[in-house]
């Protein structure tokens, strides 16, 4: 019997360490399946952010750019007079409103003065239509830079006849584009026209300045007059344009580091996820200084990236072994018991395998969600600026190699601002979402559209005959944003829409064409609003 019991005894050691070696391999395979999905789910949320920092990187360039272009055509058009006067000023400003220029708080012609020419500045610009004019020189300053003429965007004191050389800030910039001939953006500054404000109610802003020439374009010598400035309070400027872009999924802080790391514009809906490696840093380089603009992803993102994923599957991967060493377990025991314990961990593994399927399907959805996420706006679901342009570089190259033609529309809502002062900012949102609903019906599958941002939208017409076939869609555009809007309580809203429209040509860029098609929108919003207008030519 000794041998017997040995025997029985080896047995039961060798079943042990089966039951040993199973376990230890189910465990080791279940950690690395967890360390597996866990790295997937990092390289998701990297890219998601990747994706979030190029698209806010190049909304604020095109913002900065749209800006500087419209300075330097009102410095164009301010040294093209040949006597400029107060009526000038005022007719070539007219087609600016704060709706076109958020943040702003005026633009105004400057003028440079030193201290002995100060009486002589000031009745040369009384006699040119500043009624009233009175200079008030800074007594610190050596040289000094008045304000002459002035279109303000809020209800604040005129300024007409301030020194702008008090603020060495926007000394700095006033310097820095006679210098170069070009834009200029001073470092971080309270806006003279805000100092009256309680601190709490000053923002940090910045102060955007081109030079302006006489003379340019003839055989006259080109001769420096003055300077086109333009205040933008920083919050006001680009906050709106971090949220519509960063969708709740990032928040966003621009900082000029050569000022201390003074906060230009910061916005922060969410809640912060503490997780460096999906932090972001990027620099920006916007008329000769140097930003730096910084994202952290919010729990929505990583919600969106399904990061406890890892967590679940190594909690079925540790169940999985634990069944597996169970059945061995159950096998060295009798026969009868073996089968009907079998029988239940075979049910408990099939469950396993569902809930495995069922992880890598969720998984897979995910990232359906995610792609969706950074290539369309959340509030109407339209293709978002990303897409858009990646639509219009295809359209460029495929229309090229056809010789075909295509169209970009672009749109802004005339009157939204009013609605969302008067009516608050849920009307407005459910404007936004109706507008987009009007401009997709009608539209071929093969045409875009996309919301670019705030009451700004934009279409490509592709595969059309002529250029006149975009004529019909624009003015489709205009009459169906013109229906009133229910937005409940507060009576239905109504605005229109300015409509510019650009076609492809030999030569064009992806740039070049929504240039046109902006520079079109701004012809038909100065021509009165609700209209189209072709680049170059039609209006309607």
């Amino acid at each position: 019997m000794g041998w017997v019991r040995e025997r029985l005894t080896s047995r039961r050691r060798a079943g042990g360490a089966l039951v040993a070696l199973v376990l230890a391999a189910g465990m080791a395979g279940t950690a690395g399946a967890g360390i597996a999905v866990e790295a997937e789910e990092d390289r998701y949320a990297g890219q998601i952010m990747d994706n979030y920092a190029t698209l806010i990187t190049d909304a604020v360039e095109d913002q900065v750019t749209r800006y500087g272009d419209t300075l330097s055509d009102m410095s164009y058009a301010i040294g093209a007079q040949s006597d400029l006067t107060g009526d000038d000023f005022t007719r070539i400003t007219a087609g600016l409103d704060a709706s076109r220029l958020a943040g702003a708080g005026s633009i105004a012609f400057v003028v440079p003065a030193a201290p002995a020419e100060i009486a002589a500045v000031q009745r040369r610009w009384r006699a040119q239509g500043a009624t009233g004019l009175t200079l008030k020189p800074d007594p610190d300053a050596p040289k000094h830079a008045f304000l002459i003429f002035e279109k303000a965007f809020d209800d604040r004191a005129d300024m007409q006849g301030i020194d702008l050389a008090v603020s060495m800030e926007i000394a700095t910039a006033l310097h820095t584009a006679q210098r170069s001939g070009g834009l200029a953006i001073s470092p971080p500054v309270r806006l003279v026209r805000d100092r009256q404000l309680p601190a709490d109610h000053q923002q940090t802003s910045i102060v955007l300045a081109t030079p302006v020439y006489t003379g340019l374009g003839s055989a006259a010598p080109d001769e420096f007059i003055g300077w086109m400035v333009l205040g933008l309070r920083g919050q006001d400027f680009l906050a709106q344009t971090f949220l519509d872009q960063g969708q709740s999924a990032v928040q966003i802080s621009l900082t000029d580091p050569a000022r201390d790391g003074a906060t230009l514009t910061q916005v922060t809906p969410g809640t912060r996820v503490d997780s460096h490696p999906l932090e972001r840093v990027t620099g920006i380089t916007a008329g000769q200084r140097h930003w730096e603009l910084a994202m952290w992803p919010t729990s929505r993102l990583t919600a969106a990236t399904d990061r406890g994923m890892s967590m679940l599957t190594a909690v079925a991967g540790a169940t999985l072994s634990v069944l597996l060493a169970a059945m061995i377990a159950v096998l060295t025991g009798s026969r009868n018991r073996a089968l009907e314990q079998v029988e239940r961990a075979t049910a408990e593994l099939r469950r396993d395998i569902r809930r495995r399927e069922e992880v890598e399907t969720a998984l897979r959805e995910s990232e359906e969600q995610l792609r969706h996420l950074a290539f369309h706006d959340p509030l109407t679901g339209l293709a978002n600026r990303m897409l858009f342009y990646d639509r219009l570089a295809h359209a460029l190259a495929t229309h090229a190699r056809k010789r075909r033609v295509f169209a970009v529309l672009f749109i802004d809502l005339d009157g939204f601002k009013e609605i969302n002062d008067r009516l608050g900012h849920d009307a407005g949102d459910t404007v936004l979402r109706v507008a987009a609903e009007r401009l997709r019906t009608g539209l071929r599958a093969t045409d875009t559209v996309a919301r670019f941002g705030g009451d700004e939208f934009a279409i490509i017409l592709e595969d059309l005959a002529g250029p006149e076939d975009a004529r019909p869609t624009a003015q489709r555009v205009i009459d169906s944003l013109r229906e009133p809007i229910d937005v409940g309580g507060g009576g239905p809203a109504r605005v229109s829409a300015s409509v510019g429209v650009a076609v492809n040509s030999p030569g064009l860029t992806a740039a070049d064409i929504l240039r046109e098609a902006d520079t079109a929108m701004y012809t038909a919003k100065s021509a009165g609003k609700n209209r189209y207008a072709e680049a170059g030519s039609h209006q309607s």
